[in-house]
């Protein structure tokens, strides 16, 4: 499952009064979710952004430039699906999940310190994908 090959829809909500945006992989709605047992939520924090914390222009290139990134090497070094992300305010969380918690946690705490930006990054068990549940709802 390649995101590269993936429907992606977007929609808006909004977290603390903030608005919000999600971008998420339609074709995982169905997916074999036992396989993926493992949610990984990246969140970087941008160093440049508008009123509503969102990232712009080369802030917002470079974070998207980021994410391919990561999905490359997660879907070609391990066995991992790119379920989407949303833009927070002051924060762009990248969510993935996996089979491979060991390999994208070491990937991870070597890449994301390069990005030089604020982060952080949580891998946990969620075998029925409960951490997404309510983005798959809503398409």
């Amino acid at each position: 499952m390649k995101s590269e090959s993936a429907t992606y829809t977007g929609f808006e909500f909004e977290v603390d009064g903030h608005p919000a945006l999600a971008i998420i992989n339609m074709d995982l709605k169905n997916a074999d979710r036992q396989f993926y047992r493992y949610s990984v939520f990246v969140t970087v924090v941008p160093e440049q952004f508008n009123e509503n914390g969102h990232p712009e222009g080369v802030e917002y290139d470079y974070l998207n430039e980021m994410e391919k990134s990561m999905i490359s090497y997660l879907e070609e070094q391990t066995q991992t699906v790119h379920v989407g992300h949303t833009t927070l305010y002051r924060a762009r969380e990248i969510i993935f999940y996996t089979k491979d918690r060991e390999e994208v946690t070491g990937f991870l705490e070597h890449f994301l310190p390069a990005t030089e930006r604020e982060h952080d990054f949580e891998v946990e068990d969620d075998p029925e994908w409960k951490n997404v549940s309510a983005f798959y709802e809503l398409i």
